[in-house]
């Protein structure tokens, strides 16, 4: 797995994720707008809709993913993250805890708590950012609680991302996606909306390396 190691690096990553997929909604919406049949109009939202769905998911969890490469190669001691990214480094002893009676595997936790916390952090990015393919509001919620960006900007979306962009990207992906539940002037609302959410995702996310709140101060 690739390493960032440097604020610069995660920055030109972070930009070329997200300029690849701004180029691709952007053509998308043009199709959309200069379609001059309903039959050409219906196949573009469809894809058109697709795609954004696509472009939410991937961004989210590529420049999440990217994020917390970033942090863990910063080699930061347990004291010094942030609750958020302490209880991720943390997951596996709290799952433990979690599935156990045991007291002794408490105690050695409580031990470790206690005495241990100058060692070295570190977390499987395997399974930390999880979409479970069907990013709606309350996995994204759980998502922002991971990294540390707040719900605030995202929680009056909430109807907007499960019922006006999932629901009709399941429907469309599923078959199922003849009658379309909107117009062309709902899809651009739908398609802008979105596409202004990525742009404060991805403002969140620079925020985070600019002002250094992967680490306690």
């Amino acid at each position: 797995m690739l390493k960032i190691r440097t604020k610069e690096h995660y920055f030109e990553l972070l930009e070329e994720d997200f300029s690849w997929r701004k180029k691709e909604l952007t053509l998308i919406k043009q199709r959309i707008s200069l379609a001059k049949t309903n039959h050409l109009l219906n196949s573009e939202m469809r894809a058109g809709i697709l795609l954004l769905y696509a472009h939410w998911e991937g961004f989210i969890k590529t420049s999440c993913n990217n994020y917390l490469n970033f942090v863990k190669y910063k080699r930061l001691n347990y004291s010094e993250l942030p609750d958020n990214l302490l209880a991720l480094s943390l997951k596996s002893k709290i799952h433990e805890i979690e599935t156990t009676g045991q007291h002794l595997i408490h105690t050695e936790f409580i031990t470790f708590f206690k005495n241990e916390l100058n060692q070295r952090a570190s977390w499987s990015l395997d399974k930390a950012i999880d979409t479970k393919s069907n990013l709606n509001s309350d996995t994204l919620k759980n998502i922002l609680s991971v990294v540390g960006i707040p719900y605030t900007d995202f929680e009056l979306k909430s109807n907007l991302i499960d019922e006006q962009l999932l629901k009709n990207r399941n429907t469309i992906a599923h078959g199922n996606g003849d009658n379309l539940d909107f117009d062309k002037e709902n899809y651009l609302r739908i398609h802008q909306e979105i596409f202004n959410l990525l742009q404060v995702f991805y403002a969140h996310l620079t925020n985070l390396v600019v002002l250094d709140k992967f680490k306690i101060p």
